[in-house]
């Protein structure tokens, strides 16, 4: 059996051989995939777990539009926060109609338990009369 992340450094070995023979990740994924057995997912986990590990944590420089990106993101979260309260909106209508709702049925339910009771009445005194 191998050592912890001894696995994920063949992987990355074997992908970069695969691509440096002409192949993309890809493929080189996949390949390897249906050789050991393994989710193609699962061999792109590993091998950018290790490319990570080796840059230092961070596979990309950081963008040119940094600074554009950071005001876009706020302006995002601006939208979700008032899409939030008017989703809060959305929950109060929706509670109120349910109560509302709630209510009809148990005054429905409290008519037919009358009329039952009306009916089963008239019943009796019918089975009174005939016997």
């Amino acid at each position: 059996m191998p050592r912890s992340g001894e696995i994920g450094e063949q992987i990355f070995e074997q992908v970069e051989k695969l691509v440096a023979g002409g192949m993309n990740r890809s493929e080189a994924f996949a390949k390897i995939s249906a050789d050991t057995g393994r989710r193609a997912g699962t061999v792109a986990a590993n091998y950018y777990r290790v490319a990570r590990k080796r840059a230092g944590g961070s596979l990309r420089k950081p963008r040119a539009g940094a600074r554009k990106t950071a005001r876009r993101s706020t302006a995002t979260t601006t939208r979700r926060r008032s899409s939030a309260s008017a989703g809060s909106a959305d929950i109060d209508a929706l509670t109120a109609s349910l109560v509302s709702s709630v209510e009809a049925l148990a005054e429905a339910v409290k008519s037919q338990a009358a009329e039952v009771k009306d009916l089963r009445e008239r019943l009796d005194g019918v089975k009174r009369l005939l016997g």
